[in-house]
């Protein structure tokens, strides 16, 4: 299953945030850090701030910080934030208008099952399994002065 850029981000910025809880973090960190563009993650964290995943901070001083504790924040639920009613394969307004056999096959029905599983399996993991994993958060260390 494909999921767009804007998805993408949006991980992207949630492991950031959640790999550095003890601070406020900025959205200018956040995309200098992954090398994204600025104004694409300012958006993804204004998302992110309107569905409760992180609170915000104005001024000087000012950023972001997780809203919910990484154990609480299921993967899933972050999955169709950035999608419009994603579908693995549309055999209603596919390219080229509907599917001629949309009424009489079973393709889309298998389909629609594996996009359940797909959201089924990532329901069943958190932020926390993510940002554990011991190798991650060094990536994030600025390099060592020669």
């Amino acid at each position: 299953m494909k999921l767009n850029a804007n998805t993408d981000f949006l991980y992207r910025a949630l492991i950031y945030v959640a790999l550095h809880r003890e601070r406020l973090v900025t959205a200018r960190e956040i995309a200098e850090a992954y090398g994204l563009s600025h104004n694409h993650i300012s958006k993804v964290c204004q998302e992110l701030i309107r569905h409760g995943f992180l609170t915000a901070q104005r001024g000087r001083g000012g950023g972001v910080q997780l809203a919910r504790k990484p154990e609480e924040i299921r993967l899933g639920e972050l999955l169709y934030l950035g999608e419009t009613k994603p579908k693995v394969v549309d055999c209603e307004n596919g390219i080229g208008g509907a599917c001629r056999i949309a009424p009489a096959c079973r393709l889309q029905g298998f389909f629609a099952q594996a996009q359940r599983a797909f959201l089924e399996v990532m329901n069943s993991h958190t932020l926390d399994e993510v940002i554990s994993q011991p190798k991650l958060a060094p990536l994030f260390d600025p390099p060592a002065s020669k």
